[in-house]
């Protein structure tokens, strides 16, 4: 099936695009079919953000756990870090797992399997005195069961249900969920530890976790027979056969690359920089905020990068998200006054989870809709690949060296190669494959 014909009828970018090569043109109004088509957008698409808000405060604030989790097992900071790096691991490799359950059982089952799985995890760490039983609950079951909630699998759940242009502004919203979980979580998290210890605070976290299976409830409805039989085509393409496919695109392989260099980066403020405020003298409380600030910037960033990639040429707006991070990781090595600090911070936020919306965008372009949990979730395991590695060597870099300049300078050179690689996206593929 070509491209242009399932942006037709379901897409993250504006089927005018394939209309005419040089218009770029964007109508931001939501476009209504017909009555309750507005409040659908609405519904869906606060459902999703709070799916995705969930399970990305989850996974998104080990790092203020990790000093409490240190002090109350007595686990090695390094041991820990292997553990969360591990983590970050089984989140990517679940997502095409997930995605490919999907497909053949239904994303219903996914979502409260992996609410579940979230569950059993939070509840096992105020039992786990030992590092195997932390793995397990640290390591596996809460980030595969925060996998099942990915993007890919949320978006196939919603677009569906909207027009063309609401899914596409709906995708930035959802990525936002982001910047949205750390903005709400964590502090929220810093301070119930500061109040009633580790414990309490996973008391609290399973309240939003519960919440989970009705909201996925809610997205996960049965779809009228004639979007079903829409949506349904390329649905029997065998796993081998479709990876096949999306491994013989350069621009496919481009963008693994360029989301293995921003899992790096992302799991290695996640992970390591609240600790690396601390280490320069910010006290704990106003590190929290730091990563609230972090979240602001992430929400801002996500839904500027959903309408900015029906505008502009999705390549270049990756190319410059990531070129642009070197400039925000050296300003973070400088000694800085606190207030031009958690400036710096925000700018990282803002950069940070914008690239989800237009990758997933351009993957959902080149191989449609149905494949788009599948194919965008094996994109995403790249990215958490490249999360296991800044996980791990942050800990080591720590223990090692006493610092952790060498791993950032790391980032630095991965986010320009990034950078590079992305823009090269628009020569290879040309305009038409691109987004513009």
């Amino acid at each position: 099936m070509e491209a242009s014909s399932v942006y037709g009828r379901l897409s993250f970018v504006p089927s005018s695009y394939t209309k005419r090569n040089n218009e770029r043109s964007y109508d931001v109004k939501l476009r209504t079919a017909g009555a309750g088509t507005l409040q659908n957008f609405a519904l869906y698409t606060l459902c999703g953000t709070f799916l995705y808000a969930v399970c990305a405060g989850f996974r998104d604030n080990y790092g203020i756990m990790l000093p409490y989790i240190v002090e109350w097992s007595g686990i090695p900071y390094s041991t820990l870090s292997f553990v969360i790096a591990l983590g970050q691991l089984f989140f990517g490799l679940m997502q095409p797992v997930f995605g490919l359950l999907a497909l053949r059982t239904s994303a219903r089952a996914v979502l409260w399997t992996g609410s579940l799985m979230m569950l059993a995890g939070l509840l096992l760490i105020p039992l786990s005195a030992s590092a195997p039983l932390l793995t397990l609950a640290l390591g596996i079951l809460l980030p595969s069961g925060t996998a099942a909630a990915s993007f890919g699998i949320i978006m196939s759940c919603i677009s569906p249900r909207l027009s063309p242009h609401q899914a596409h502004i709906s995708s930035g919203f959802v990525a936002s969920g982001i910047g949205i979980g750390i903005c709400v979580l964590s502090p929220a998290i810093q301070s119930t530890i500061a109040a009633h210890g580790l414990t309490g605070a996973i008391w609290f976290l399973t309240m939003p976790a519960l919440l989970l299976i009705p909201v996925s409830a809610v997205i996960t409805k049965p779809l009228p027979e004639k979007k079903r039989a829409g949506i349904s085509t390329g649905a029997g393409k065998s796993a081998t056969d479709l990876f096949r496919e999306a491994f013989r695109s350069s621009t496919y392989r481009r963008l693994g690359f360029g989301f293995f260099t921003c899992g790096f980066h992302m799991a290695l403020i996640q992970t390591h920089l609240f600790s690396q405020l601390t280490a320069f003298g910010v006290s704990e409380k106003a590190a929290s905020y730091a990563l609230s600030v972090y979240g602001i910037g992430a929400i801002a960033g996500a839904v500027g990068s959903g309408a900015a990639s029906a505008r502009f040429a999705i390549p270049r707006i990756l190319g410059g998200l990531y070129s642009s991070r070197c400039l925000w990781i050296g300003l973070l090595l400088l000694p800085l006054p606190q207030s031009v600090l958690f400036a710096v911070i925000f700018m990282l936020g803002l950069t940070g989870v914008a690239t989800v919306a237009p990758t997933s965008g351009l993957v959902n372009k080149l191989f449609g809709p149905v494949h788009l949990a599948t194919l965008f979730g094996f994109v995403y395991l790249i990215h958490q690949i490249g999360a296991f590695c800044s996980a791990w060597s942050g800990g080591l870099c720590l223990s090692f060296t006493g610092s952790y300049s060498g791993i950032w300078y790391a980032d630095i050179a991965l986010c320009l190669a990034a950078g590079l690689a992305c823009f090269g996206i628009q020569k290879l593929a040309g305009p038409e494959r691109t987004g513009r």
